[in-house]
């Protein structure tokens, strides 16, 4: 071997993991939710919130919670190596970097998202992934008997105002990204298709105030637009509508947008909503488009991914054990697109785990 080829090969060794790394690396795939349950409980029992104004000790914090105090110590000292807390010198706890972030009301919050992952109806339908990757049923028919997850949340207000208050959180960090990325200029009437609450077309009226918008779900969903809206200032541009868009979406838009909510369907149900707003293109603008906030796959998955693929890939799981939807690649949206007349025109991103597809 030449002098000139040993610095090459040398380079590519890190590369190449040794059994006990790769071992390692395994092991930690394999404990993962052990994380996830410490950081569900610390959020449940409101630590986070009890440490936002500085560092309180242990007898404190147990008799706050209700817990017993060398067991929240432990809890707490097994997230402070995570970052979640910080152990101070004199046996007290604060918050640690990533500790804001749990806390109720906060900038940027992700504590109702927390909530969301940590309850035991997410909880427990991951737990019979292997069911559905056997039979290809998802985890809420089998455990539950019910085709639609949706269904659930509005038959259970308890479990639906957790992942209604989860989706609000998600819809508010997708937003930002969303009016930072599209060019709404030249809009007139956008329509939110499955919205939610509303925070998605509040922020796109916000920052562009010669659009009106059109919120549309379930009418047990909207109800709660009223108060989003309102504090967005955008109440009196925006039209909430209540309806099923299985069954057909308000017409006049010239811009429809559906963000995360193709992915939750299987084919035949992703295909009768992409239908109606389709057709109520057709009986709006000739220069209607449609924008998906949607994540986009790889055709081929690489051996070293990033985390943002490695977010995509699990979500796409969660579609197979929650609502039988599925992540699609840039080749099956174009195909599923096509099947009701559509041309994807731009695929956009976002600086997310999502992006904007416009056809």
């Amino acid at each position: 071997m030449s002098d000139n080829a040993r610095p090459a090969a040398a380079a590519q060794q890190p590369d190449v993991p040794t059994a006990s790394s790769a071992a390692e690396a395994v092991l930690r795939l394999a404990t993962a939710y052990q994380a996830s349950r410490a950081l569900h409980a610390a959020a449940r029992l409101g630590v986070p919130d009890l440490l936002a104004d500085g560092p309180r000790s242990v007898e404190d914090l147990a008799a706050a919670t209700d817990t017993q105090g060398p067991s929240l110590s432990r809890l707490l000292r097994a997230l402070a190596a995570f970052g979640v807390f910080a152990e101070t010198g004199d046996g007290r706890f604060a918050l640690g970097p990533l500790g804001r972030g749990l806390c109720e009301g906060a900038p940027g919050s992700v504590r109702p998202l927390v909530l969301m992952w940590g309850h035991e109806d997410f909880w427990g339908t991951w737990g019979a992934l292997e069911h559905c990757v056997r039979t290809g049923e998802t985890a809420v028919r089998h455990l539950f008997g019910s085709n639609d997850p949706f269904a659930r949340y509005a038959a259970d207000p308890a479990l639906g105002a957790v992942f209604n208050a989860g989706m609000t959180v998600l819809s508010a960090t997708t937003a930002a990204a969303v009016v930072a990325a599209y060019d709404f200029s030249g809009v007139s009437r956008a329509v939110d298709v499955g919205g939610g609450r509303g925070r998605l077309i509040a922020a796109i009226l916000q920052a562009n105030p010669s659009v009106r918008g059109v919120l549309f779900d379930l009418p047990s969903v909207v109800e709660g637009a009223t108060p989003v809206l309102t504090e967005a200032g955008v109440a009196d541009r925006c039209e909430v509508v209540g309806g099923d868009m299985f069954a057909a979406v308000p017409a006049g838009g010239d811009l429809y947008l559906l963000s995360r909510v193709v992915h939750d369907w299987d084919e035949a149900r992703a295909t009768a909503i992409l239908k109606n707003c389709r057709r109520a293109m057709s009986e709006g603008a000739t220069t209607a488009r449609l924008l998906l906030v949607e994540r986009v796959l790889p055709d081929q998955i690489g051996a070293a991914s990033s985390a943002v693929l490695k977010s995509q890939m699990l979500s796409d799981l969660n579609m197979l054990v929650r609502t039988g939807g599925r992540e699609r690649t840039k080749g099956e949206w174009r195909a599923l697109l096509a099947s009701v007349g559509l041309r994807i025109t731009r695929l956009l991103p976002t600086g997310m785990t999502v992006g904007l597809i416009e056809a």
